[in-house]
């Protein structure tokens, strides 16, 4: 006998369509409206005292070009809906080179002097960036600015990501330019125009312990001398690699010398030499010294027996009112 079971209880057909066109006026609601609004909202930047900012655009009917640039401390600018801001360092920057933990290059750079001697140098290249050139923050961005570098730990970074990005950029782009420089100058000059006692480490006469010094010699002079070739090489280096004047007024800090550990070794016994010379000068000249002084007081005491015996009792010690070294010589006091 057939069982007839009950019908599901519909929806009325009226209820069903309210709900899907509130549906379709939410997805419309979001789509003109919040959406834009998101976007709209957000197409606005300004730059801070520390940053200039390249702007390219990024619509979904835009290119890539770049739309604008602007400058420091700006106030709140309109960008354009999703565009990509490319923030720069616009305050005073450097490259340090050491082998701190720190520094930009990692190590020391090894470089040859005139005369051979292979040094260790550490410094730091200040230099600004050209912010205010519109036309050569364009071209840098282009360039530079839609590639990333590498950073410790096997990551890698824009040159506008933070300041690991720029010191990215920096290691990638300047590390070889740093030491070519450095080793093109540095060569020019010897050891001891850069460091005064490599000249003991060279000089036989300085090993032999006689003191060596050049009255001509003036380091400090040199130093600066160095650091304004240098300063001058860089500059025309940094422009030729990157094709653009981006990096300008460089300025070059040598901080640290770092000599070879045998010739380092050559000069510490040098010093010592010196320091053993000096020591016997100064002990035979204070021999000197006393033996004339003794014949002088000698003279005087020939010349008067009482001062003699007076300087005698005047050494005695307190409570001893007689001094009799010998037989038929007796000195007698209160």
């Amino acid at each position: 006998m057939p069982v007839n079971l009950p019908r599901p209880e519909r929806l009325p057909r009226k209820r069903s369509t309210t709900v899907l066109a509130s549906l379709a006026a939410a997805v419309v609601v979001l789509l003109v409206v919040v959406v834009p609004g998101f976007a709209f909202l957000t197409g606005f930047t300004k730059a801070d005292g520390g940053h200039v900012i390249v702007v390219r655009n990024g619509g979904p009917f835009d290119d890539n070009s770049i739309r604008q640039v602007i400058q420091p401390n700006s106030s709140l600018t309109s960008t354009g809906l999703f565009s990509a801001d490319h923030p720069y360092p616009s305050t005073q920057r450097n490259f340090k080179v050491s082998a701190a933990e720190n520094a930009d290059s990692n190590e020391v750079i090894k470089v040859p002097t005139k005369d051979g001697v292979l040094v260790g140098v550490e410094g730091t290249f200040y230099f600004d960036v050209n912010y205010t050139d519109a036309k050569v923050m364009r071209a840098f961005d282009d360039r530079f600015g839609t590639r990333t570098y590498p950073v410790p730990g096997g990551d890698a970074r824009y040159a506008w990501e933070g300041d690991a990005g720029w010191s990215a950029f920096l290691e990638f782009t300047l590390g070889n330019l740093v030491q070519n420089v450095l080793r093109q100058e540095i060569g020019n000059v010897e050891c001891a125009d850069l460091v005064a006692s490599c000249s003991l480490a060279a000089n036989p006469s300085a090993q032999a312990g006689q003191p060596v010094v050049d009255p001509n010699a003036n380091g400090n002079q040199t130093i600066n001398e160095v650091q304004a070739a240098v300063n001058s090489a860089f500059t025309a280096d940094v422009d030729r690699a990157l094709g653009m004047p981006i990096l300008i007024n460089p300025r070059f800090v040598l901080s640290r010398v770092e000599l070879p550990e045998n010739v380092q070794d050559a000069i510490n016994q040098a010093q010592a030499a010196f320091a053993g010379v000096t020591e016997s000068q100064a002990a035979l000249q204070r021999a000197e010294i006393d033996a004339q002084a003794n014949a002088a007081r000698q003279n005087g005491y020939n010349a008067c027996p009482t001062c003699a015996q007076m300087d005698i009792l005047k050494s005695l010690p307190d409570g001893l009112t007689t001094y009799a070294p010998g037989t038929g010589f007796t000195v007698t006091g209160k």
